[in-house]
């Protein structure tokens, strides 16, 4: 039910590590309500562990590690005491969450945590002391369902625009080039043009004549007044009125 840390090569993205955490042999579920922590003898867990929660891929990796005496060496080493591998399919309602991770009835801290090694599966009791880390590990699973569903619809929307893309190609090969067609005129021909229209008559203006000076529009000048007429006798009178014969 162990294996080593250094025999999984894959890069992992990290989404949750917890100091502690205890397991339970869990007995057959007794009724069809679901899971009770309470008949797990929770005094008397089978290991207590550090869990650590990574995604490679689409699945979801569950390590509960133990410690244990390294080999010809002082010290400790922690090892995987078991693992669940979590892969949920959105479109398969078999494969959901609730197959790898189920909680309990009576508790918001124990989970019955299905693992798997060499092909085989079984349920296993998790605990924990802190209810912050069991809302904690909740939240870890629930990220990563969140997190397949945004893939998912990406994955759609992607799908939708290349297809779009593939259309559109198609319909631009169907189509036929237009032929050119030539705007120049041959020799010798000509355009017509007919403007529609109601045309506007109007009498021509008539035209003064124009006066002795070549100009028109000009007045007259008035005639110079008469001159007073001045007689010879009147001017003999003037003259010589003094001196009488």
């Amino acid at each position: 039910m162990s294996d080593s840390i250094a025999d999984s090569n894959a890069v992992a993205l990290t989404l949750l590590k917890i100091n502690e955490c205890f397991l339970y042999r869990i007995p057959p579920m007794q009724t069809s309500d679901g899971h009770r922590a309470e008949l797990w003898g929770l005094e008397k867990p089978i290991a207590t562990c550090s869990l650590t929660i990574a995604r490679r891929g689409n699945e979801l990796f569950v390590d509960f590690l133990a410690e244990r005496p390294k080999k010809n060496a002082p010290g400790l080493e922690k090892y995987i005491f078991a693992q669940a591998q979590v892969a949920v399919d959105l479109k398969n309602p078999s494969h959901s969450i609730e197959h790898w991770v189920i909680p309990v009835v009576d508790s918001s801290r124990y989970f019955a945590v299905r693992i798997s090694k060499s092909g085989r599966e079984a349920l296993i009791g998790c605990g924990f002391r802190e209810r912050s880390d069991a809302v904690n590990f909740r939240f870890s699973i629930e990220d990563y369902i969140n997190s397949l569903k945004r893939e998912m619809k990406a994955n759609e929307l992607r799908q939708r625009f290349e297809e779009s893309l593939e259309v559109s190609g198609e319909e631009n090969e169907e189509m036929l080039p237009m032929p050119k067609s030539s705007l120049s005129l041959k020799e010798g021909e000509k355009i017509h043009i007919n403007i529609k229209g109601k045309k506007v008559s109007r009498s021509p203006r008539p035209k003064k004549a124009p006066n002795k000076f070549g100009l028109t529009g000009l007045k007259k000048p008035p005639p110079p007044p008469p001159m007073n007429s001045v007689t010879a006798g009147d001017d003999d009178n003037d003259e010589w009125g003094d001196f009488v014969g």
